[in-house]
């Protein structure tokens, strides 16, 4: 048994020794006799304090103790230490769309789960969920259909502290891996903040990323050869399929709404080489392209991509089935730009599915660094709750305590006055 508060305790004894000590002060009525002249002196009660060395009334003194002890034992909150394990493991399964390999990655988080050591599964998107049992992964094993949301490494580190928590009263070392491609997309600017309140090393177990190229989408005709965004998209195919992408250079006509409405993606570029080119810093996830570049602003909507001083560069309206998005970005027509990589990422971003602009890219050495951190893994008792756990002995020693107040007051009143 160990005890939440044990400072209570110290607090409750030294308090129950005061009761004792006060017991060993007997005050009781003198010896009386009988003298002519006290006629006079009015009658009144008499008591006298001495010390003893056996405490009176020790009935009293025991329900005074035990009052004292059974009140300091509940706020010192006792609770059973179960037996300890050395190590118990919490597996992070990422199940988003960054994931190549669904099937691989879950293989790959089974080997994690062996006898004799407690594991905690979470899975996560852009979600996180804790798995109760087995038959949760073998519903995990059943479930193949293709993934459409991102990952968020932020969310699933919350949901692993919080399942670590249980089991640092048992375990003396929890380690934390991660199975995922550790996407550059699953990254946010939380990620840091909340990674630093893991205490320990996380394991990183690195699977199949989904390629970030542009080969599973279409484009409905092909671009002219000297378009700044041809390098980025040259891998497209072409053909009017359901769902293509349209880039149009010039404003969005009522044709090309008719085409999102139907299911396609529309992408307005009707600034390239228009607008007068300025140095200026276009933002979007993690990407950050600083160039002489035409600044425009995009109008309302879901805003994809922003200036430096947050104000949007490109924006995108959902129309029908489909959607329309708005670029303000002007892209000099001579230069280095369109060849750089974070501006192919972003243009192939802004091509992405209506309602998705990320990237499935891998996360560059930096940030891996800083999410695996240094040192061992973390210890049972950093992640064990405090203040928040319960102690189910706390309802009964303040019963208790409540019982020895009433049974001290209903002896004091059978008491003479002398002896209360």
């Amino acid at each position: 048994m160990s005890f939440l508060a044990p400072w209570a305790l110290v607090i409750g004894g030294l308090a129950a020794a005061g009761a004792v000590l006060l017991h060993l002060v007997a005050r009781q009525r003198p010896a009386a006799y009988l003298f002519p002249t006290t006629r006079f002196i009015p009658d009144r009660r008499t008591l006298v304090s001495r010390v003893v060395r056996r405490p009176r009334d020790l009935v009293l003194l025991a329900l005074r103790v035990g009052l004292l002890l059974s009140a300091a034992a509940a706020f010192a909150r006792p609770v059973l230490t179960p037996s300890r394990q050395p190590r118990a493991r919490v597996v992070m399964l990422d199940r988003s769309r960054a994931v190549a390999s669904p099937a691989q990655a879950l293989a790959q988080a089974r080997s994690f789960i062996s006898e004799g050591v407690s594991v905690r599964m979470i899975t996560f998107d852009t979600a996180a969920t804790l798995v109760p049992d087995a038959a949760g992964l073998d519903s995990l094993a059943a479930d193949s259909r293709p993934r459409a949301a991102m990952g968020s490494l932020t969310a699933a580190l919350v949901a692993a502290e919080r399942a670590a928590s249980s089991l640092g009263a048992t375990a003396d070392t929890i380690e934390l891996l991660v199975v995922s491609p550790i996407a550059a997309g699953e990254l946010d600017a939380a990620t840091d903040s909340v990674r630093a309140r893991w205490p320990g090393r996380i394991t990183l177990v690195r699977v199949a990323a989904r390629v970030d190229s542009v080969q599973d989408r279409t484009l409905e005709r092909a671009l002219d050869a000297d378009a700044p965004f041809a390098p980025a998209l040259r891998r497209m195919r072409v053909g009017g399929l359901p769902g293509a992408v349209r880039v149009r250079r010039g404003a969005a006509t009522g044709a090309d709404s008719a085409f999102a409405r139907a299911g396609g993606i529309v992408v307005a570029w009707d600034t390239v080489g228009a607008a007068a080119e300025r140095p200026a810093a276009l933002v979007m996830g993690d990407d950050v392209v600083v160039a002489a570049m035409g600044r425009g602003m995009a109008p309302d909507g879901r805003t994809l991509a922003r200036w430096s001083d947050g104000s949007p560069a490109a924006s995108e309206r959902p129309l029908g089935a489909g959607c329309v998005r708005r670029v303000a970005v002007g892209v000099p027509l001579a230069g280095d730009l369109p060849l750089r990589p974070a501006f192919q990422r972003i243009v192939r971003g802004l091509v992405a599915p209506c309602g998705e602009v990320v990237s499935t890219a891998p996360a560059d050495s930096a940030a891996v660094a800083r999410l695996t951190g240094t040192g061992g893994p973390a210890t049972g008792r950093s992640l064990a709750v405090g203040l928040g756990q319960r102690s189910p002995l706390v309802p009964w020693l303040l019963g208790l305590a409540l019982a020895c107040a009433i049974a001290e007051l209903l002896l004091r009143a059978r008491m003479t006055p002398e002896r209360a």
